[in-house]
């Protein structure tokens, strides 16, 4: 048993793909920009140096939903790791298979689930759920 399967019925219905998000204030409360400027020289600099972070890591509050589940159920990062806590409390001892956030999530896709936040997002809160309970 999976998260998504936990969250989701198995409908047989395919999945569409995730939208990307809208345009948004960054997590920091600053606005988001395609280019950003120099302090310096008021020109745009390179999108990224060669030591920053790359910017796959999801940005994602406690509050944001993160599935949508068939039924059109939303769940929110803090349920999502929720979940996960439950799950593992649930596999006891045995623990966890160590893939265990990559399954729930294609089983949630392949259920029908949406996953508004994106996969990255998903299986952060998903990780740090088991992380939480071991």
């Amino acid at each position: 048993m999976s998260l998504g399967a936990a969250a989701c019925d198995d409908d047989g219905i395919a999945a569409e793909p995730s939208a990307p998000p809208a345009t948004s204030p960054t997590a920091n409360g600053g606005s988001t920009s395609a280019a950003p400027t120099s302090p310096s020289s008021g020109t745009p600099s390179p999108s990224a140096s060669p030591s920053s972070k790359p910017t796959s890591d999801p940005k994602v509050s406690g509050s944001q939903v993160i599935m949508i589940d068939p039924d059109g159920k939303k769940y929110t990062r803090t349920e999502m790791i929720q979940l996960a806590v439950g799950m593992a409390a649930v596999y006891g001892e045995k623990g966890l298979p160590a893939n265990f956030c990559s399954i729930s999530y294609k089983e949630g896709v392949d259920g029908g689930g949406k996953f508004p936040a994106g996969r990255a997002a998903f299986i952060e809160a998903c990780q740090l759920g088991v992380k939480l309970a071991s």
